[in-house]
């Protein structure tokens, strides 16, 4: 570990011992509590560097090297005394209740320490066991003077991901200093650990005082644990900051999700899910419960959605299905089994927790309106769950049980941001019958609707990043910078990004919606807004996280945060610094809404002529906060606030401040009279008051008088000609003086906290704003992706008076390959336009051919890409393009096939050409591809027929004539008589009973032959140009693929030229042809 110490202290380190003693008492007890006699031969010199160590940026790089020379690592060859305690031996690990790995109540958080082992450790050895007993499977940063320390198997995990070194001695043992903490805290929990932070919660002169009081001999200062935070519960403090930027400017802005789950399957065997998730940094909470299908589609669509960080669950309730689910959706994110009742608490308990007074308290009716839906009667003294909701109820309450271990349960609750998550196909089936009795200007069927797009669309069509866990696949960078969203994205704000993602993954259907959207879109792509969308996209860059600030604000002006939670007790050597990067985070915020108001004036500066929803946004219905800014403005010097990091109130602001600056200010008058009437009665003009501190307000008398005053007057103190005195009198005025000041700086401590408490009372306002100011950012994000996409762009035309479903589009290109190729050659890569008409008074159904890598599957993922791109309101990459709403897009695409992954399919392919030779058997190379099925059946845990099959199921039992199916090379799963089969019923279902917008890829020649009869279907191939075409030796052939589609069926699938740009040797080919 690097130790680097500050100036003032180079020359105790270079010194003799005498020189040590200047080292305080303080520290000296923070080493002694530590230090155990025989076994830690660890130098004063190194523990002193320990005590004081400081941010190694602020050390020159002469210190830096000094201080890494003199903390070698002395432990590396030795083995550490932790790895030989018996009660860590894996077999005899027991939790705080003495119980077993294998025993069913066995709890992994906590950890059983003997108390003969207790007994024999150092007082803060000791301390530190103690807390990890409470927080085995956590981190504990331990503090100790002005850093933080690890120690044991802590200090081994800090070492190997921290990048940190080991201390002298014999005991595994590393730290870093308390500014660091946001920087090693972040890389610890971004690779799956829990972190918890101890504080010292008194000082040595407290300490001493409890001492007496209690009449104990503790030798150690109290700590306390003063936050846990996990991958599912960051919240971005001010020790997460640096002094020069907030926490929040260094973090990605996409929400990270803490999700509880409960399952019941019911008597008719339905599995029920009862629902509950929070974004921590934004304090908002989510409800659900709802029914799923055998597939677990709905949840599957919720994590896709809502993209959890850490899943709770209730140990030993879960289906098989749906852990399955978990080991192949959720596999790289944390997750974490709860003991059900103590952890995982019971509908009961949780609204008995509920109703704390830091919570929501006993009225139930005043309760949000969202938690109330799972009462019973709101109305009652003794509350009841629905019975329509226990396990939304038990998910708040796992949470609540979560939130509270890592001591943010208030900040969280008492932001009273609830929503009722309502899952997508929920709404789906509960309107698609009003389609039933579709008739002209039906607009008013769509109203509300949102296109639903599940979690195997959302990642077949790779609309947004997938999950990222602590695992991450090769695939996930790639489909990242491919992903629709990336490829859209130009939003400024980080919570303008986050709503984008909110549209892409649910688009309307709703026209008024649509069209709103596309004429603001319209309206800043006129030339004579470029300037105003310059200034504009200015402005919002300079913008902060609203969302997360409004939280962090509401959070420092809790005053339970001040007067009951261990932080407000917390001993922090660098407090200055944080209480300045909470008057920055304030004033960032503030500064924010100035900007706010300076682009709204941009605006409404433009001539008449503007789009209604901007109006909306900017117009007479948007929030007046100037006042409020105004408020802000006057109610503190704010340089002086930010340098300082104290808060000094204007007056007006705190009424309570003003009257005791009042009753200081009549003290001082009084003083003042009282010493006029001195000086009258003694005939003396100079007499004066003297002193500082509580020895101020002393009457300095020349001595030529004082030696004849009588005893009212008491001498306290003399200098040369002087005598200075007091009186019963000004003794009294100066005592209520001190009395006043005693109070002043009672409350001056609370001031900051209250400016803050004065800022959260008005979130209402500040959300509205927030909101409108995410809806325009993410308006512009599209008006600049189409304006600087380089590809022909064109407004949707959406037909809701079409007696048939329909889709046109005409030249359109695939929105994120057409821009971003995948091509290391972007200027030798072309992406070709292509043409589809289906519906209305074409066939609705395309089955399409041609050779493997000829563009099937990018084809149909770029008319689902566009259709979703229209929905949202945006304009697309097309001549022209006309459709009627969709209502949902189904996908049934392999594993193999995605767009990301094709890349690394092919590699695979390529490398597994290299293994083979000629003298290999067929055999042989039938088993490595067998072994190579077999991996991929693995990661998903079903057989990719089962998965096809399902998939086609949900397919054909859900979609409507709105619709839109995407099925890619059904039935390859199976044989290919078999295939076959299934492909032509499911391909002739879709055309004929539910008669939805469909395409429908193939290799199976015969399929096309059976269907040609069927009118609504049309036959369509990826066109191509073959070379030496040789039926007897198609590894001759050489294919230039044309990427355009054509009318009509593609004679070959040319698959064996497709292994020989793999890579493939022809002698392998070969062998396959025989």
């Amino acid at each position: 570990m690097d130790h680097c110490t500050p100036k003032w202290e180079t020359s105790i380190l270079k010194t003799s011992k005498s020189s040590r003693k200047s080292v305080s008492d303080i520290v000296h007890s923070f080493i002694a509590s530590f230090r155990v006699d025989d076994d830690l031969d660890a130098s004063l010199v190194t523990l002193d560097r320990t005590i004081y160590k400081v941010d190694l940026e602020d050390c020159s790089p002469k210190e830096k090297l000094n201080s890494a020379t003199v903390l070698i690592d002395e432990c590396a060859s030795g083995r550490f005394p932790h790895l030989d305690f018996d009660f860590l031996q894996p077999d005899k690990i027991r939790d705080a209740n003495g119980r077993l790995a294998n025993d069913p109540e066995y709890c992994p958080r906590t950890l059983y320490v003997p108390d003969s082992f207790l007994k024999e450790q150092t007082p803060g050895h000791r301390q530190w066991w103690m807390i990890k007993s409470k927080y085995f499977d956590t981190i504990l940063f331990f503090k100790v003077g002005k850093f933080y320390e690890m120690y044991h198997m802590d200090a081994v995990i800090g070492v190997e991901n921290l990048n940190l070194t080991y201390m002298r001695g014999k005991i595994a043992h590393c730290g870093f200093p308390e500014i660091g903490y946001g920087r090693f805290a972040d890389q610890l929990i971004s690779r799956g650990f829990k972190v918890a932070r101890i504080e010292q919660t008194e000082t040595p002169t407290q300490l001493e005082e409890r001492n007496k009081v209690e009449k104990i001999h503790d030798k150690v200062v109290r700590r306390e644990v003063c936050s846990v935070t996990t991958a599912g519960t960051r919240t971005y403090g001010v020790l997460d900051s640096s002094d020069d930027r907030s926490a929040l400017d260094a973090v990605e802005s996409a929400a990270r999700y803490l999700l509880a789950f409960a399952e019941k399957i019911n008597e008719a065997g339905i599995t029920i899910y009862g629902v509950c998730f929070i974004d921590t940094s934004v304090g908002k909470f989510y409800l659900s419960q709802f029914e799923d299908d055998s597939n677990r589609s709905s949840l599957r669509t919720l994590f896709a959605h809502y993209q959890p960080s850490q899943i709770l669950y209730e140990r030993g309730r879960l289906s098989n299905a749906t852990n399955n689910l978990l080991q192949c959706v959720a596999s790289g994110i944390v997750k974490e089994a709860l003991i059900p009742k103590k952890e995982f608490l019971t509908a009961e308990f949780t609204i008995k927790r509920l109703k704390n007074k830091s919570y929501f308290g006993d009225e139930v009716h005043n309760w949000p309106e969202v938690v109330k839906k799972l009462i019973d009667d709101a109305n009652t003294v003794s509350p009841i769950c629905s019975s329509d909701y226990i396990e939304c109820m038990m998910s708040f309450g796992a949470v609540l049980w979560y939130l509270e271990r890592c001591l943010i349960d208030v900040d969280m609750i008492t932001m009273r941001n609830f929503e009722w998550y309502i899952p997508p196909a929920y709404i789906y089936q509960k309107t698609a019958q009003r389609f039933l009795i579709l008739q002209d200007g039906a607009e008013h069927i769509w109203r509300d609707r949102h296109l639903i797009l599940d979690g195997i669309s959302l990642s077949n069509l790779n609309i947004i990043p997938p999950m990222n866990g602590l695992r991450r696949v090769v695939r996930d960078s790639i489909s990242s910078k491919y992903s629709l969203y990336n490829t859209v994205n130009k939003c400024s704000t980080p919570f303008g990004k986050r709503l984008l993602r909110q549209w892409l993954c649910s688009p309307s259907c709703d026209s008024s919606i649509i069209s709103a959207r596309q004429n603001a879109i319209q309206w800043m792509l006129d030339a004579e807004r470029k300037e105003f969308m310059i200034k504009a996209t200015d402005h919002l860059r300079k913008l902060p996280d609203f969302e997360r600030l409004l939280q962090k604000i509401h959070t420092m002006g809790l005053k339970y945060r001040a007067s009951e939670h261990p932080d407000g007790r917390a001993v922090l050597f660098e407090a200055t610094r944080y209480n300045r990067r909470k008057i920055n985070d304030l004033l960032i915020t503030l500064s924010g809404f100035d900007r706010v108001l300076a682009l709204v004036e941009e605006y409404r500066n433009l001539p008449s002529g503007k789009s209604e929803l901007l109006q909306r946004c900017f117009g007479d219905q948007f929030p007046d906060i100037s006042a409020d800014l105004k408020h802000f403005k006057k109610g503190f010097n704010h340089e002086k606030a930010r340098e300082e990091g104290v808060i000094i109130p204007e007056r007006g602001v705190i009424e309570e401040y003003d009257a005791i600056i009042d009753d200081i200010n009549d003290c001082i008058v009084q003083l003042d009279s009282y010493l006029e009437n001195v000086r009258r009665n003694l005939k003396c003009s100079n007499i004066n008051y003297t002193g500082s501190g509580r020895s101020r307000y002393q009457i300095e008398i020349p001595e030529s008088i004082a030696k004849n005053l009588g005893s009212d007057f008491e001498l306290k103190s003399s200098r040369k000609g002087y005598k200075r005195m007091t009186t019963s009198e000004s003794t009294e005025l100066f005592q209520t003086l001190i009395e006043a000041e005693e109070r002043k700086d009672l409350i001056q401590r609370d001031v900051m906290r209250r400016v803050f408490a004065d800022f959260d009372s008005r979130s209402s306002k500040w959300a509205a704003v927030t909101e409108r100011i995410a809806i325009f950012d993410v308006l512009l994000s599209l008006a600049r992706y189409a304006q600087t996409s380089g590809l022909i762009m064109c407004r949707p035309e959406f037909d809701y008076d079409s007696q048939k479903p329909l889709l046109d589009i005409t030249s359109g290109y695939h929105p994120s390959l057409a821009i971003k190729p995948f091509s290391n050659n972007d200027s030798d890569f072309a992406f070709i336009p292509n043409s589809v008409k289906l519906g209305a008074k074409n066939p609705s159904t395309l089955l399409l051919t041609g050779p493997n890598m000829g563009g099937k599957s990018t084809l149909m993922r770029q008319v689902a890409c566009l259709v979703v791109l229209a929905q949202i309101g945006s304009f697309v990459p097309a001549k022209k393009m006309c459709l009627s709403p969709v209502d949902r897009i189904f996908t049934r695409i392999g594993a193999n096939d995605r767009i990301a992954a094709g890349n690394i399919y092919w590699k695979i392919l390529k490398l597994s050409s290299e293994l083979f030779n000629p003298l290999m058997s067929l055999l042989q190379i039938t088993i490595f591809f067998a072994f190579f099925s077999l991996i991929f059946h693995y990661i998903s845990g079903q057989s990719t027929f089962y998965v096809e099959l399902n998939e086609t199921n949900i397919i054909l039992r859900n979609a409507t004539e709105h619709s839109l199916v995407i099925m890619d090379e059904l039935g390859r799963g199976t044989s290919t008589h078999d295939g076959t089969a299934i492909a032509y019923a499911v391909l002739k279902d879709l055309a004929l009973r539910i008669n939805c917008r469909a395409l429908f890829s193939t290799h199976y020649h015969s399929l096309c032959t059976a269907v040609e009869h069927i009118s609504n279907i049309k036959t369509a191939h990826m066109a191509c140009v073959v070379e030496n075409e040789n039926d007897s030796d198609p590894t001759m052939e050489n294919v230039t693929f044309l990427y355009t589609l054509a009318d009509g069926v593609c004679s070959k699938s040319h698959g064996f030229y497709a292994a020989k740009v793999s890579g493939i040797k022809q002698e392998i080919s070969v062998l396959f042809i025989e």
